[in-house]
């Protein structure tokens, strides 16, 4: 019998249990009992449900995963977990095993059938020849191979490569900067034409009226800060009203300073023309890129070790902004020498025009579909979901038609003992109506095969998500937007930064989604699609509206919320929960870990029991000769105390450097030091490296597999 699905969830006040979820957790549970298990495998109990986490950590985090679920397919472990959760890179390995057990590429009948199993997981289990199906040996080798070869997943082959990259940025940066010089220098043309604001008076203090406004503005403002004395005054012998004053004048007094910032920043641009240099177009190039120059300089000084370098004086978050603003006047300076051009050749009309042209066609334009997100999810797409029956042919195709059409909401788990999958993502919310998540900057999103949303918007049925156009590898890419405006790890990073998430918006530099709000009161037509002007480009001067009331929401990375993807698995109260965390964590500063303890504390009022004691095992050492002290253990076993009694285990599973590993791995940590946690930002893996985290992946659970008291059963 099918399943009635709702097709809007709101959030539950009062469910303390599930925190407002509790109707989207038992659909979902109705669906894994619909599913087919495994021989071998437990029928489902929804008081002892399971659930395995895969971190973020990039195409790192997606190799030493594969090497730990092969370590748990060996032992056919992986077919009793009930949820898997994934955020993005685990979420690169997740949504290639969602895909393959699928069965949505399959042509015919006789292609094979993959499982969780020792002798049916995708991937094998490590050892080749070791099936006693020849057959699905080499087709187990065949998907092995591929992932290897396909490793640089940006830049794939010769057809696609590090020049097809570039060209797609900088499409999102020329889209982004013919869009503001052409609107900019629109009104200076204006301004120039219609009023005398730049025309040159006599020489003085003030050589333009727009000067003298900008004077005006400024003196404006300080009187506005006089203002509050007054009100002291008058207010002074009524408490009440003398705060609600005091709160009104401090909610109203930055609109006093952005109107005079902005008027000033107008007012300056064609003086700059006149002071800085004859060459006005060169000099406003030139502003810009010393602005990028000295925020770029000092963001990557941030991290230094050169305890002598000059830029540990500096007040970097300062130089950060005046960096980021010189990019931002050049680029007016630059618009206002456009303004010339047009004046001396097309007019006003034509102008107005051109930009009306502009704006129309930015409106018809999907935003999703031109920015880099788009790049980023079909490459993605091409390496962890391809078309299955080509590679299993030994066709050298990367194409993944297949996948790049097959709906998520046709996801679910009917096929064997797949576990359902929930890929989490973050939803930016910098400009919340509610103080949680403004302070967080955001909530944990969920896309999954049966519902898409949060806490903050409500889950909406994934159907009627977004006009069911959200698909496997677009959920996947979502999750691993790391590179996105107004977002960033557990709500900080540079990326927070207010000024240059503009510029970010502007260029529609970001890896991040424009989605329809979940919540249909917001958006009564969801099959609307975001548009580049419409949240894109709009969203620069309306970026107070990033909260759950928007009518589209941006999603983003979901370790901008939570990076282990265990979040989730606690909302739901899984009794056993299996984390491998491949973070790039080199000094084990467990960031990721920490976040999702207090997150877990807070949200769900649950306790995972690790202490200082329990972390110093998982950490190795390495002294000034090259010689390595090695981690007591790879993994921890810490018990989870759930609210009302209920307990469960957590078995967390560290990207770290323990005794008796292979020899050819030992040989990869000699010639790469910073192994196993080698930079986030190398997307580049080669067969060696992905090979060494897959196999350091598959050593440390096989130890935790041999352990006993690890509840696997």
């Amino acid at each position: 019998m099918e399943q009635h699905i709702k097709d809007y969830i709101a959030f539950k006040p009062g469910d303390d249990i599930s925190t407002g979820a509790a109707d989207v957790i038992e659909a979902e549970l109705e669906q894994l009992k619909q599913r087919q298990r495994g021989d071998n495998a437990k029928p489902l109990d929804k008081d002892n449900l399971t659930g395995l986490a895969l971190s973020g950590g990039g195409i790192r985090s997606a190799s030493f995963c594969l090497g730990v679920l092969q370590a748990l397919a060996s032992k056919n472990r992986l077919q009793n977990f009930d949820y898997l959760s994934t955020v993005s890179g685990g979420g690169y390995l997740g949504g290639s095993l969602s895909w393959i057990w699928l069965k949505k590429w399959q042509d015919s009948s006789r292609d094979p059938v993959f499982g969780t199993g020792a002798d049916d997981f995708p991937y094998g289990t490590g050892k080749r020849f070791s099936n006693a199906d020849a057959n699905m040996d080499r087709q187990q080798a065949s998907l092995m191979r591929h992932l290897r070869q396909y490793g640089k997943y940006l830049t794939p082959d010769r057809n696609i490569n590090l020049f097809s990259f570039i060209s797609v940025v900088l499409r999102s940066i020329t889209m982004g900067l013919v869009t503001v010089l052409l609107l900019a220098s629109l009104l200076f043309h204006l301004l120039y034409d219609k009023t005398s604001l730049f025309v040159r008076l006599e020489d003085g203090l003030f050589p333009s009226l727009a000067l003298k406004i900008a004077a005006g503005s400024i003196l404006l403002y300080f009187a506005a800060l006089l203002v509050y004395a007054l009100q002291a005054l008058v207010f002074e012998k009524t408490a009440d009203k003398a705060y609600l004053s005091r709160r009104g004048w401090e909610i109203g007094i930055k609109y006093f300073l952005y109107a005079s910032l902005l008027i000033t920043v107008i007012a300056i641009v064609p003086m700059l023309r006149e002071k800085i240099a004859a060459e006005y177009a060169a000099s406003g190039g030139l502003t810009a890129a010393l602005g990028a120059a000295i925020a770029w300089f000092t963001q990557k000084s941030l991290n230094t070790a050169d305890s002598a370098s000059f830029t540990r004086h500096l007040p970097r978050p300062l130089m950060i902004n005046v960096g980021l603003l010189l990019l931002l006047i050049g680029l007016l300076v630059v618009a206002d020498q456009l303004t010339q051009v047009m004046q001396q050749h097309i007019g006003l009309l034509f102008h107005l025009v051109l930009a009306l042209g502009l704006l129309l066609t930015a409106a018809l334009v999907p935003i999703n579909k031109v920015s880099i997100h788009r790049y980023y999810r079909d490459r993605l797409m091409e390496t962890f979901m391809p078309d299955v029956d080509k590679v299993l042919s030994n066709e050298n195709n990367c194409v993944a038609r297949h996948a790049n059409k097959t709906p998520l909401s046709e996801c679910q788990p009917q096929q064997r003992d797949m576990p359902y999958h929930i890929i989490n993502s973050n939803l930016i919310l910098v400009a919340s109506n509610i103080a949680k998540f403004r302070g967080r900057g955001g909530d944990n999103f969920i896309l999954s095969p049966l519902y898409c949303g949060s806490n903050a918007t409500g889950w909406r049925n994934t159907q009627s998500f977004a006009g069911n156009s959200l698909t496997l590898p677009t959920a996947v890419a979502i999750s691993g937007a790391a590179a996105n405006s107004d977002s960033g790890v557990a709500g900080n990073g540079l990326t927070m930064n207010p000024i240059l998430s503009t510029i970010m918006s502007i260029f529609n530099l970001r890896l991040g989604y424009w989605a329809a709000n979940p919540d249909p009161q917001r958006n009564k037509y969801p099959r609307c699609q975001p548009s580049y002007l419409i949240p894109g480009f709009n969203g620069v001067l309306y970026r107070h509206k990033l909260n759950e009331e928007a009518r589209f929401i941006q999603l983003s990375d979901g370790g901008h919320f939570e990076n282990l993807a265990v979040y989730e698995l606690l909302r739901r109260q899984c009794k056993f929960i299996v984390c491998c965390d491949a973070e790039q964590d080199a000094d084990f500063k467990f960031e990721g870990l920490g976040n999702l303890l207090e997150k877990a504390r807070v949200d769900f009022g649950s306790e995972i029991q690790i202490s200082d004691s329990d972390l110093q095992q998982l950490k190795y050492s390495k002294d000034a000769q090259g010689n390595i002290s090695y981690a007591t253990s790879g993994y921890l076993l810490a018990e989870i105390n759930y609210p009302h009694g209920a307990k469960g285990h957590f078995l967390y599973i560290k990207t770290t450097l323990v005794k008796h590993l292979p020899a050819d791995l030992v040989a990869y940590k000699s010639a790469q030091p910073d192994f196993p946690d080698e930079s986030t930002l190398d997307q580049f893996f080669d067969e060696k490296q992905m090979e060494a985290y897959r196999l350091l992946g598959m050593q440390i659970a096989q130890n935790a597999l041999n352990d006993s008291r690890i509840p696997w059963a």
